[in-house]
């Protein structure tokens, strides 16, 4: 029997315009351990949002058609850089700098308060054009981050940031040295890409993964070449994966996956870690090892993947959302929670949401079709399967001691 939640505190904040599920992002854009909410549209508007405060902190406009935005180590300096990508092929990187308290008797002025907000890209960079999902990450286990880009012709590129006293690069203002991204590989694959992640092998090696049509998936090679013409570049192989039950699935039908799920206790008796597939036909696969644990099918358009600890116990459990604002909870034991959101949604997305600017707690976002945003936060739940109170007070210590001091031997 799956059960229904709800959620009840939210922050609403207003947000004009179309956006893709892969430019909304929750993330420390500001190296403050406080993670903020950023979101892009297709009219090139670019909001960051923190806090319970409803009007963006920081925004930056006519960027272009965002499709997709990041947040990592681009530079490999160790702090994080907000990474901007248009379907024009434009990529900006953004180095946020954390609010600083100002004294309270010096007041500012409005139009002070106004630059203030105002983002600018510190570097801009034109790559291919058509891109659709970024992934930021460390893909090959070197120690350096690599920016992965799919695009809608089916080809996944591999970038990398270079240090250079001379750099194609437009700068516009950045203190910070001059570089580039260069281009370190490419795959060309036989089908529309649905989004990328990173998953740990058993031997606690990256393994870059990227979902295909049907409820499939393709695990791209990158090795770096040390001698030769081109030292430094990375030969580009592919192994395509496929699953026992994908025969069953239509076989053009747009899949999602996420990986680096965390096994939690589980996780202390072998390395690696778990990834979810999902297609729009509403099919969710927790994988291990190429080895399907658990699938699970439902009657709704699956279009979000994601995960989230909801339960605090280091555990995450796989999340996921339809069109209609459906959205499921499972853990790894195929047990679900439901939650039903009010509206349709054109973007959803979890993770971690500073609220005080202190802590980061379990939130979902989701992005409506009537340009408003939805902060839910405190996604917290004690469990995600179903009990009763006597299996409940069997758990408790302060049960038993009672039920001796009664002279009752048990809970049955």
């Amino acid at each position: 029997m799956w059960r229904t939640v709800s959620f009840v505190e939210r922050i609403e904040v207003d947000f004009v315009g179309n956006l893709f599920n892969q430019a909304i992002l929750l993330g420390d854009v500001d190296n403050d351990q406080a993670n903020e909410l950023i979101v892009g549209n297709t009219e090139g508007d670019l909001h960051i949002f923190r806090g319970t405060f409803s009007s963006p902190w920081r925004k930056c406009s006519d960027l272009g058609m965002l499709t997709c935005i990041g947040i990592g180590d681009v530079c490999n300096k160790g702090k994080n850089t907000l990474l901007a990508l248009t379907a024009e092929g434009w990529c900006y990187l953004f180095e946020v700098v954390a609010e600083v308290k100002k004294d309270e008797s010096k007041a500012e002025t409005e139009a002070e308060d106004e630059n203030k907000i105002i983002l600018k890209p510190h570097y801009t960079q034109h790559l291919p054009a058509n891109g659709k999902s970024l992934l930021i990450a460390d893909v090959d286990g070197d120690g350096q981050i690599e920016i992965v880009v799919a695009y809608s012709d089916r080809v996944v590129r591999c970038f990398r940031w270079r240090q250079d006293s001379s750099s194609d690069m437009l700068e516009t203002g950045s203190t910070s040295s001059t570089g580039n991204l260069i281009q370190i590989s490419q795959w060309q694959l036989s089908g529309q890409i649905g989004s990328l992640t990173v998953n740990l092998s058993e031997e606690g090696k990256p393994e870059l993964l990227v979902a295909q049509p049907g409820g499939t998936y393709v695990k791209l090679c990158l090795t770096v070449v040390t001698g030769g013409e081109s030292p430094g570049q990375s030969e580009s192989t592919f192994v395509e994966e496929r699953l026992g039950s994908a025969r069953i699935r239509n076989s053009m039908i747009t899949t999602e996956i996420v990986g680096g799920i965390n096994k939690g206790n589980r996780g202390k008796a072998g390395g690696g870690t778990f990834y979810a597939l999902s297609t729009l036909d509403g099919t969710l696969i927790l994988i291990e090892n190429k080895e399907i644990l658990w699938s699970l099918q439902v009657d709704h358009q699956l279009f979000a993947l994601t995960k989230l600890d909801v339960t605090g116990n280091g555990t995450e459990e796989v999340v996921c959302c339809g069109w209609d604002g459906q959205t499921y909870i499972v853990n790894h034991t195929r047990d679900v929670v439901r939650y039903q959101f009010e509206e349709n949604v054109t973007a959803f997305t979890a993770g971690l949401y500073s609220v005080n600017q202190k802590d980061n707690v379990p939130s979902f976002v989701y992005a409506t079709f009537n340009n408003k945003i939805f902060i839910y936060y405190n996604i917290t739940l004690p469990r995600v399967e179903s009990t009763n109170l006597i299996e409940v007070m069997d758990k408790m210590e302060e049960t038993h001691e009672l039920l001796t001091k009664l002279n009752i031997t048990g809970m049955n």
